[in-house]
């Protein structure tokens, strides 16, 4: 049951490091969402983007679009009768005004291809509408003026028998000449066949012109209603010639009419065929109802032309970072006047991918690398003075507070408890004045307790709260510090060395790009089908040898390499295939929308494979429970707060990835030290020449100085091996040394066996866990264990 808990207590811990990397929202398009509707408006898109492209560099991106529903005589490049306001979010969710790309140019590409094709167009227009119809042509004119400002737009009037000569658009014209006329009606066919003529013969506006468009508006009324006849005495023969093919002209024409008549009578209907047939033999259309996107789009259709409306140049910010996100770059143009959204355009843009982003102006690799050290440097450097100087230091002064007192005399009582009145060790009764230490029952001279190395004589399982370790005199030895100081140290190292790899492999310096073969696969913006593999391959190998490290202990020459090797070989295939099957998954189920919220499966499954190959071992100790809590406070503490660094730091975003493996590195790191310590209670199991026992070596070692435990017969030695009555064993057969924290076996005479082969005098072998030796009959077993 203990196992099991353990399990689960490391899983969850295991869970709450993964997928930190990716903390983005998923909320969807933001026109589901009310609180944008602000920000965005709630007209529909005016225009449609048609391809969007990147300098090489990434600083500057064009827009080109094309206009789908009329949004008024307004000219976008126009700063005087529209504001552009760029509107870019991530996800769903605004994003902070300084990543946002500045509009720095809107391009009227459809103008200049139209003047470029020499295309004229003449309006012409009844004066004998009503003014608020004519008025309404005026502005429909300024909006085919966004199209046809190069002096290659013309108005004539139609007004009685007469049709006006023909001027070219201006603002005079259309403040001066737009006003109703007095007449009841027009020779609406006759003007039309007039115009066109003018226009084919190359009169003084249509010499040379290559593509020439007429657009009449009027309201096809041709008869007088009080004597039901044609107000146009010739009416028969220009309606015939009206509905006429058109013959081939060395100059293309397009002619269309749009209706501005409020009803239809039986006439009009006849009239509206006639204009219908006239436009058709014209390639043009007859329009019901006027619509300039239509009416241009059928006329570039004509002359077979394509070209986007209007070109967006946008500059990005330096360092901004793409990586994989949903950006939505949307332009809102206003009315100067009115400050109301008359237009709007947007692009959903995905580019890069979280691992390999595409950063614009960003720092060379080789910076980037350094500052990664650096940052990786001083973290560690901060972390081992908090652990190794600063946390120690105040347990000892709360020590030292606490525990070590000046004892008073008789009767003297501590929480309650009587003090002794002897000291413990060197069993001198104690005087007023004198420091004691009172950390456990034991009680002890704070000199005494200090030469004891800090704890009382019967530290073990009779007394397991007298010790308090503190070398005054040598700040930095590594007793100090809490355990797990070496084991977060070597996370931070680990998780260093594989990002700077990834790194290296992801910007082309170091392994492959993307084989073309497997390119339809890279459709995950969370990472392609190569890179997320080999993120899980690079982690898996580098932080399983790291962790191994510490969890293996010392074995035969080349043993302990070959196990960390092998474990961190299994680990980062295992790691390896669970990112490249996700990915595999994601694009063949076509789940892409659903991959951040999938993502954190390989995560998992690679920290759980981490970390079983890290801690594969017969048992298990003693693990601390806070250290699981820790971790997991750990893990939700960067996930909330991955979202600020990136947002509010001057850290390169590729650096910030290095902080994300850090976390992701230290959180297995704390479930692997829980159950995987190296530990230093050393024992001697003895079995042979007398009754099975564990001697504890490592009390040994506290006691003496020099660190040694000398085996023998001679009553000088620490472990006399009276009870070997038959066996050969010299006075002092052999030593065990500890040397920084490593114990070696040393053969002073003759009789020590290993494996049944003699061991050579004086020569040294490394002792781990199992090793097993004799002397005499007595056969002896080193173990390393929790007391």
């Amino acid at each position: 049951m203990k196992i099991m808990n353990r399990f689960f207590l490391m899983m969850f811990a295991v869970l709450c490091f993964t997928a930190c990397d990716k903390l983005s929202s998923t909320l969807g398009d933001t026109s589901d969402y009310d609180f944008l509707k602000e920000v965005l408006g709630d007209k529909p898109e005016q225009m449609k983007v048609e391809e969007v492209t990147f300098s090489p560099d990434y600083k500057t991106l064009t827009m080109s679009a094309n206009v789908i529903h009329d949004f008024g005589p307004y000219e976008l490049n126009n700063p005087k009768s529209v504001r552009a306001e760029v509107v870019e979010t991530i996800d769903g969710i605004r994003q902070a005004k300084h990543s946002t790309p500045r509009l720095i140019k809107i391009e009227n590409v459809e103008a200049e291809r139209i003047h470029e094709a020499d295309i004229r167009m003449l309006v012409l227009v009844d004066l004998t509408l009503p003014q608020s119809d004519i008025d309404r042509i005026g502005l429909y004119i300024k909006e085919i003026q966004t199209s046809f400002n190069r002096g290659n737009l013309f108005v004539a009037f139609m007004d009685g028998p007469e049709v006006s000569n023909t001027m070219r658009v201006s603002d005079y014209v259309l403040e001066k000449h737009f006003n109703k006329s007095q007449n009841k009606y027009v020779c609406l066919y006759q003007s039309i066949l007039q115009k066109k003529e003018e226009m084919l013969q190359g009169g003084e506006f249509w010499q040379d012109a290559k593509r020439l468009v007429l657009l009449t508006f009027s309201n096809e009324k041709i008869y007088d209603d009080e004597t039901d006849t044609p107000f146009d005495s010739n009416h028969y023969q220009y309606e015939e010639q009206m509905v006429q093919i058109q013959s081939d002209t060395t100059v293309p024409f397009s002619a269309f009419y749009a209706s501005m008549s409020p009803q239809k009578e039986i006439n009009d209907e006849h009239n509206e065929r006639v204009l219908w047939l006239f436009c058709h033999n014209n390639s043009g259309e007859f329009l019901s109802e006027f619509n300039w996107v239509a009416c241009k789009n059928s006329m570039l259709k004509t002359f077979h032309l394509s070209f986007p409306d209007n070109v967006f140049w946008f500059e990005n910010p330096d360092f901004k970072v793409y990586r994989g996100d949903r950006k939505k770059l949307t332009v809102n143009f206003h009315d100067v006047e009115t400050d109301s959204i008359v237009a709007s355009v947007s692009k959903e843009v995905i580019l890069g991918n979280v691992f390999t982003p595409v950063i614009v102006n960003g720092l060379p690799m080789l910076y980037v690398i350094l500052q990664g050290v650096f940052v990786g440097a001083i973290l560690i450097l901060f972390i081992y003075i908090v652990l190794q100087l600063i946390v120690p230091f105040i347990k000892h002064r709360h020590f030292l507070r606490k525990y070590v007192v000046n004892y008073t005399g008789k009767n003297m009582c501590f929480d309650n408890n009587p003090v002794q009145e002897h000291c413990y060790l060197c069993k001198s009764p104690f005087k007023e004045g004198d420091e004691i230490v009172v950390k456990c029952s034991h009680t002890m001279h704070k000199s005494c307790w200090d030469e004891n190395e800090y704890h009382c004589p019967e530290y073990s399982d009779r007394c397991k709260t007298g010790s308090h370790y503190y070398n005054s005199s040598n700040v930095f030895d590594d007793h100090n510090a809490p355990f797990y100081l070496k084991w977060i140290l070597v996370s931070i190292a680990s998780a260093v060395i594989a990002w700077m790899l990834f790194s290296l492999y992801a910007h082309g310096v170091y392994g492959i790009y993307d084989a073309d073969i497997i390119r339809f696969f890279a459709k995950n913006p969370h990472g392609s089908v190569t890179q997320m593999p080999v993120f899980g391959l690079m982690t898996g190998f580098i932080l399983t040898a790291g962790f191994s490290l510490l969890a293996i202990r010392p074995g035969k020459d080349g043993l302990a390499i070959g196990k960390i090797l092998l474990r961190s070989v299994l680990a980062a295939l295992g790691s390896f295939l669970c990112f490249l099957l996700m990915n595999v998954i994601i694009v063949l189920f076509d789940i892409q929308n659903y991959a951040s919220l999938m993502n954190w499966i390989p995560w998992v499954a690679s920290g759980f494979i981490i970390t079983f190959c890290s801690t594969f071992v017969k048992r298990m100790m003693t693990h601390k429970k806070w250290l699981i809590l820790a971790a997991v406070l750990l893990g939700i503490l960067s996930m909330y707060s991955w979202m600020f660094f990136f947002t509010h730091t001057q850290l390169d975003y590729r650096v910030l990835l290095l902080l994300s493996f850090i976390i992701f590195s230290i959180g297995l790191c704390a479930c692997v030290a829980t159950i995987a310590p190296r530990s230093e209670h050393y024992y001697l199991k003895i079995q042979g020449a007398t009754k099975g026992m564990d001697i504890a070596l490592y009390k040994w070692f506290r006691n003496d100085p020099e660190r040694v435990v000398t085996l023998g017969k001679s009553v000088d030695c620490s472990l006399q091996l009276s009870w070997d009555i038959q066996g050969d064993v010299a006075p002092v057969q052999a030593e065990i040394r500890l040397k920084k924290n490593v114990p070696y076996l040393v053969a002073l005479e003759p009789g020590v066996f290993i494996n049944e082969k003699p061991l050579v005098a004086n020569k040294k072998v490394k002792l781990f866990h199992g090793k097993s030796f004799t002397i005499g009959q007595t056969m002896f077993t080193f173990v390393e264990k929790d007391r």
